[in-house]
C-alpha cells in the first residue's frame, strides 16, 4: 500500500496520551482514548491491505497471519522476557502469580479476558500490572481471526452486501458497548463485542479510499475535516476522566477524530504537513514498541517507589522512548523482513517461544509461597499491612495463630463487616471477616478463635447470602475441619469429604528460597489512611483504596445490575443453611454477647433492590426473626436511611466506611 507519514504522525497522536495518562500526569485525563485511536489506525491499515490482495485474487490468509505474527510477536517477546526477572524480583507472592497467569494468557491471546475477571481498568491496582496493556493487543488479535475469514466469505457477493453485513455488525457492538458501558463497564471495556464496531470504523475508511466512485473532496473540506477529527482526538484527551461511560457513544469522539484525519488530512494538507513532520513520524514509528515498554516500565517503577514525583514521571517518559528506539531498530525492524527469516521459521519459532512462555507462566501457580502465613506473621507486629488476591480463610487461620492480644470482642463476616474494628467502635475488637462468608465460614472461624480467643461479644455479619443455596461461595472448603468439627460440637449430623492434602513437589522449598533471597518486596507497617493499595489493619478492618471506591460508586449510580446480582445469583433459600445458623447462635449466646450486624447497602443499589427483585431485602426479616426468637440483638439495616447513612459514607454498592459502621455500632446495648 502507499506510505502515508500522516498514519505514523496519527499513530504519534495515539500512543503519547496513553503513556502520559499510564505515567499519571493529570492533565491527560482520557489519555486512555489512544487506544481507541490505535484501533481506527489498525482497522483502515489491515482493510486496506487485504482488500487491494484480494482485488488482485492474491489473499493469502497464511501469509495475513505470517505479517501479523513478524509484526506483532518479536518486540512483544523481548518485552515479556524482561518483564519476568523483574517480577520475581519486586512483586509479592500473590501479585507473581496473577503476573504468571496473565503471561499465559497473552500467549492465546486472552489478556483482555484475563484482566476483565482479574479487575477493571481504572483501578489503582490496575497500575500495578505489568502487562495490562496487552488486553488491546488480545482484541485485535481476535478481531483479526475472524475479519478475514469474513470478507473471503462474502467477498463474492459484492461489495454491497459485504458492506451491508459490516454495517450491521458495526450498529450491534455500538449499541452493545453503549448498554456495556452502564450495565457491564469492564466487560464492555475489554471485550471484542463492544470494541469491534471502532476498527470497522477504520476499515469503511478503507472501502471508501479503494472505491473507483469515491468522491473527492475540497481542499476547504480536507483542511476543515482534518482539523476537527485533530479537535476530537484533543478533547478526549484532556476532558474524559475514568468516570466517563466508555466505550460508549463517548468512544465516538475519539474515534470520529481519528477517521477524519485519515480521510481528510491527505498530502497538502495542513493537518498532514503538521502530523507528517519528522517529529511525529519518528514518535510513530516506535509507537508499537513504546505502547509496550511503557506499562511494565510506569508498573515496575511504581513497585519500587509508590510515590513518583514529576520529575521521575518525566525521565520515566524519556527512559521509554529511549528503549523502545533501540526496540524498534534491533528487534521489530529485523524481524519484519522475509529475508531475516522464513515462514515456517516464524511459525514455529514463534509457537515454540510462546509454549516456553506459556510453561513459564504456569509454574509459579504451582509453588506454595506460603504468603498468607507470612502476612498474618507480619500483622501481629505491624500497624497495617497490604492484603490482596490472597485465600482469605487460610489467612485467617493463621491471623488468629499469631494474634497476641485477647480482644473484648471478634467480628465474623464478609466483606460487608470488615470495616468493624476499633476505629469506629468503642471496644478492643478483632475483625475475622472473609470475602463472601458463608455460613460454613461463620461456623468454622468461630470454632478456630474459640480455641485461642475468649471475647465477651460476638458481632456476626447479617447478609443475604449466608441463606443462599446456590451462591457458589465454595472457597470455605479451606477449613473443611474445622466446618465438620464446629458440626459435631453442634449435633449436626453431616459428612464432609475432605480432599487430601497436595504435597508439595519437591522443588518448593529451593523455589521459595530463592525467591525470598532474590525478591525484595515486603510487607510493611503504613498508615491507617486510604492510598495506593487496599489494607488490612491490624484490628483486622478493611480500607479500600480510593480509585476503586470511586469508580465502583460511578458504576453504582449507573444502575449497573451486576452489584445487585454479587453472591447472590440463582438464589434458592436454604432451610439447612437458617437451621445451623439457629443452632450456633443458641449455643453461642449461652455465654458471649452475640449481635447481628445489619450492614446498609449504598442508596442508589438499595433502591434499584428495592423497586426490583425484592427476595434479597427479605432475608433482612429473616435475621430479625432469628433476632428475636433467640434473643439476641440487631443492629442496622440493609436500609441506609434507617442507618443514617448517605451515599458519599459508602466505599461503593456493597462496601460501607467506617463512618456509616460507626453509627451502625452506637446502636449496642451497653
Amino acid at each position: 500500500m502507499k506510505y502515508r507519514a500522516e498514519i505514523d504522525g496519527l499513530r504519534a497522536l495515539a500512543v503519547v496520551p496513553v503513556i502520559l495518562f499510564h505515567a499519571g500526569f493529570e492533565w491527560f485525563s482520557g489519555g486512555f482514548v489512544g487506544v481507541d485511536v490505535f484501533f481506527v489506525i489498525s482497522g483502515y491499515l489491515i482493510t486496506t491491505i487485504i482488500l487491494a490482495e484480494l482485488e488482485k485474487g492474491k489473499f493469502s490468509i497464511v501469509s495475513f497471519y505470517e505479517r501479523r505474527a513478524r509484526r506483532i510477536l518479536p518486540a512483544l517477546f523481548l518485552v515479556m522476557f524482561v518483564c519476568i526477572p523483574f517480577a520475581w524480583i519486586l512483586l509479592s507472592p500473590a501479585e507473581l502469580i496473577s503476573f504468571s497467569k496473565s503471561l499465559m494468557a497473552v500467549q492465546i491471546f486472552a489478556s483482555n479476558f484475563f484482566f476483565w475477571q482479574d479487575g477493571g481498568y481504572f483501578e489503582t491496582a490496575a497500575e500495578l500490572k505489568p502487562l495490562l496493556h496487552t488486553w488491546s493487543l488480545a482484541v485485535e488479535e481476535q478481531y483479526y481471526v475472524l475479519f478475514p475469514l469474513f470478507l473471503m466469505l462474502l467477498w463474492r457477493l459484492g461489495e454491497r452486501w459485504l458492506l451491508m453485513s459490516l454495517g450491521l455488525f458495526f450498529v450491534l457492538s455500538l449499541a452493545m458497548a453503549q448498554w456495556g458501558s452502564y450495565a457491564q463497564p469492564t466487560a464492555a471495556f475489554f471485550l471484542l463485542p463492544a470494541r469491534g464496531w471502532e476498527l470497522l470504523i477504520g476499515a469503511f475508511a478503507a472501502f471508501y479510499f479503494s472505491s473507483a466512485k469515491r468522491k473527492e473532496f475540497s481542499q476547504e473540506q480536507k483542511e476543515v475535516g482534518g482539523w476537527v477529527g485533530v479537535a476530537l482526538i484533543f478533547y478526549a484527551t484532556v476532558v474524559y476522566t475514568d468516570s466517563t461511560p466508555f466505550p460508549g457513544l463517548y468512544a465516538l469522539v475519539p474515534t470520529v477524530g481519528t477517521v477524519l484525519i485519515i480521510l481528510f488530512a491527505t498530502r497538502g494538507t495542513s493537518v498532514a504537513g503538521l502530523i507528517g513532520n519528522k517529529f511525529f513520524v519518528s514518535i510513530g514509528l516506535v509507537s508499537y514498541s513504546a505502547y509496550l515498554w511503557h506499562q511494565p516500565v510506569f508498573a515496575y517503577a511504581r513497585y519500587w517507589d509508590p510515590k513518583i514525583d514529576l520529575m521521575a514521571k518525566s525521565l520515566l517518559v524519556v527512559f521509554v522512548f529511549f528503549i523502545s528506539f533501540l526496540s524498534w531498530k534491533y528487534v521489530e525492524s529485523p524481524f519484519r523482513s522475509r529475508h531475516f527469516l522464513d515462514r515456517k521459521l516464524v511459525f514455529t519459532i514463534s509457537a515454540l517461544v510462546g509454549g516456553l512462555f506459556f510453561l513459564i507462566g504456569l509454574f509459579p501457580s504451582k509453588v506454595d509461597f506460603h504468603n498468607e502465613e507470612k502476612m498474618a506473621r507480619a500483622l501481629s507486629t505491624s500497624a497495617a499491612i497490604y492484603s490482596s488476591n490472597v485465600n482469605e480463610r487460610i489467612f485467617i487461620k493463621s491471623r488468629i495463630t499469631y494474634e497476641t492480644m485477647n480482644p473484648e470482642a471478634v467480628v465474623i463476616g464478609s466483606s460487608r463487616a470488615m470495616q468493624i474494628g476499633r476505629n469506629v467502635a468503642n471496644m478492643d475488637i478483632l475483625n475475622l471477616s472473609v470475602s463472601g462468608a458463608s455460613v460454613e465460614d461463620i461456623l468454622a472461624i468461630w470454632k478456630i478463635a474459640s480455641t485461642k480467643l475468649n471475647p465477651s461479644t460476638v458481632f456476626i455479619g447479617a447478609d443475604p447470602w449466608l441463606f443462599n443455596l446456590n451462591s457458589g461461595q465454595t472457597r470455605w472448603t479451606a477449613l473443611t475441619s474445622e466446618y465438620q468439627s464446629a458440626l459435631n460440637d453442634l449435633g449436626v449430623r453431616k459428612y464432609l469429604e475432605e480432599s487430601e492434602p497436595t504435597a508439595e513437589p519437591i522443588y518448593n522449598e529451593a523455589i521459595v528460597g530463592l525467591y525470598d533471597l532474590i525478591n525484595l518486596s515486603s510487607i510493611k507497617a503504613v498508615d491507617d489512611s486510604p492510598s495506593i493499595l487496599d489494607k488490612v489493619l491490624s484490628d483486622g478492618s478493611r480500607v479500600y483504596n480510593v480509585s476503586y471506591a470511586n469508580k465502583s460508586l460511578i458504576e453504582v449510580e449507573r444502575g449497573a445490575p451486576s452489584y445487585i446480582t454479587y453472591a447472590m445469583s440463582n438464589f434458592s433459600y436454604s432451610d439447612d443453611a437458617r437451621s445451623e445458623l439457629e443452632r450456633f447462635i443458641k449455643v453461642l449466646s449461652v455465654e458471649r454477647n452475640v449481635v447481628f450486624v445489619l450492614s446498609p447497602y449504598h442508596p442508589s443499589l438499595y433502591r434499584l433492590m428495592k423497586s426490583g427483585d425484592r427476595k434479597y431485602l427479605n432475608i433482612e426479616a429473616v435475621f430479625r426473626d432469628i433476632a428475636g426468637r433467640l434473643g439476641v440483638q440487631i443492629i442496622g439495616s440493609y436500609d441506609p436511611v434507617k442507618v443514617g447513612c448517605t451515599a458519599d459514607e459508602f466505599f461503593d454498592g456493597m462496601h460501607p466506611k467506617g463512618s456509616c459502621m460507626a453509627k451502625v455500632l452506637s446502636e449496642v446495648r451497653k
